[in-house]
């Protein structure tokens, strides 16, 4: 009796030893590996369910049922759906973004007006440490902040050393708390993207690729000083399907000098059949202090019309909505589910935390940015200092303007009475003439409560805007 009394106790105890283990809370390492484990699970589901779609879609296809006009008709429905749904379901989020700007590229670009250094490794680990130390400057202040996407952009990132996103994903996870399923987006350029850098961004927990491609031809590359090839691109999706990376966008850019209709028809075809789900299309944009700008004035280079811009982009916009892509922002296409969730943020006025040169951030009614200077961005703070070199409160009037303009790049457009009801305006009666005129020649419309511009405007839609401010 007295050994099995024993026995007993001694079983209690160690019941009582594994609750407050298991009670106990993670230390940081389990957390990270945690994460990192459910991302994996997360990046499977999501290819069993864009397989799954795929399937069905060309079950419904195959149906001798549907003819062609009906297939059009359909398109067009589940597309305006997606538009709505989209929007609808990323207009809620209201966690923040996290933004990491890193100012390293192989070379810049003509075009290019982003911070950017052509500078080796020595250089990126001293940006490497006082990007650290500006993390953990962030750690009280984010304390009881919650953020669900990570967005690491450039510059370019791929051309840091290899281990560099690794250590940076896990300062971010032990200094900020995250919740739900976080998008984790890395920009790279093709010309910089290996295996083991894949595999390292996989580790790290990214779960979102954005390749500059731009055009895949490279003699159009080259007239703007963007020297890639299509073979560097073949590589890059080549190593992205190898490595099980479902969730990859493409930059493309239209009205590049030399570009015709057909090579834009070519660049949209490539990244379709590539299997991409998000492709942003950017219009060329000569900016002052550029080489292109210099190169224009000096008559080197014969920029492209606005009609031919214009073209072009109506063009895109039919290829993309005839692949299954929706419009849901004026420079976004996705197959529905694929859309930026982190980009929306921008859009909607949530906070979000930019770190690293340069970077910009808007965080409790504040807008501030960092120093474009590396040296200067690495001597503030290493003497104790953030590198904010400009801080402004962001007053209801400012507000009123940029919900003005972002609402109506969106598909779904500007909700009118969200918007009387936040600035304490009914927008209807203050730009009555301007919309009533707007309306009367078919730039915008409403429809169930939103002002939206028309379809066949989207492309010129900042002087629409600037009609209603």
């Amino acid at each position: 009796m007295k050994e099995e009394e024993f026995n007993q106790d001694e079983v209690s105890l160690s019941w009582k030893e594994e609750l407050e283990q298991d009670v106990r809370e993670e230390t940081i390492d389990e957390k990270i590996e945690r994460r990192l484990e459910e991302m994996s699970k997360r990046r499977l589901e999501e290819k069993q369910e864009a397989e799954n779609a795929k399937q069905q879609q060309k079950a419904l296809w195959a149906s001798k049922k549907i003819n062609k006009f009906d297939k059009l008709r359909y398109r067009e429905q589940k597309c305006r759906e997606w538009e709505v749904r989209i929007v609808n379901q990323n207009m809620k989020d209201d966690k923040l973004g996290l933004y990491i700007h890193i100012p390293f590229c192989d070379r810049k670009c003509d075009y290019c007006d982003f911070v950017s250094y052509s500078m080796g490794v020595d250089a990126q680990h001293e940006f490497k440490d006082a990007l650290f130390k500006e993390i953990e400057m962030y750690r009280t202040q984010c304390e009881k902040m919650v953020f669900n996407s990570i967005y690491i952009g450039g510059g370019t990132p791929s051309v840091m050393y290899e281990g560099f996103i690794y250590e940076l994903a896990r300062k971010i996870y032990s200094t900020f708390h995250f919740e739900g399923d976080i998008e984790f987006t890395i920009e790279v350029n093709p010309n910089s993207v290996t295996a083991n850098k894949l595999m390292e961004y996989l580790q790290a927990g990214v779960n979102r690729v954005s390749v500059g491609v731009q055009c895949i031809d490279t003699k159009i590359l080259r007239n703007v000083g963007r020297f890639q090839t299509i073979e560097n691109i073949e590589n890059a999706f080549f190593l992205l399907q190898k490595m099980g990376f479902i969730n990859t966008s493409a930059d493309v850019m239209i009205g590049l000098p030399n570009q015709s209709l057909e090579a834009v028809r070519e660049t949209i075809e490539y990244l379709v059949e590539k299997n991409v789900k998000h492709i942003s299309v950017y219009t060329l944009q000569v900016e002052e202090n550029t080489q292109l700008y210099k190169n224009i004035k000096m008559g080197k280079i014969k920029p492209l019309g606005d009609e031919a811009c214009i073209k072009m982009y109506e063009l895109v916009n039919k290829m993309l909505k005839k692949a299954g892509f929706v419009r849901y922002e004026v420079s976004n296409f996705a197959i529905p589910t694929y859309e930026s969730r982190h980009n929306f943020k921008y859009w909607k006025d949530v906070d979000y935390l930019g770190l690293g040169v340069s970077a910009h951030s808007f965080l409790e009614g504040y807008r501030f940015n960092n120093t474009p200077r590396l040296d200067e961005y690495i001597d503030l703070i290493n003497n104790g200092n953030l590198p904010v070199i400009n801080r402004d409160f962001i007053r209801d009037s400012e507000r009123r303007t940029e919900y003005i303009m972002l609402s109506l790049r969106l598909a779904t457009g500007l909700n009118l009475e969200k918007f009387r009801k936040r600035f304490k305006e009914d927008l209807l009666k203050t730009r009555a003439t301007q919309i009533q005129n707007l309306i009367k020649n078919g730039y915008v419309y409403i429809e169930d409560g939103f002002l939206k511009i028309a379809e066949q405007h989207f492309y010129v839609s900042n002087r629409i805007i600037l009609e209603l401010l």
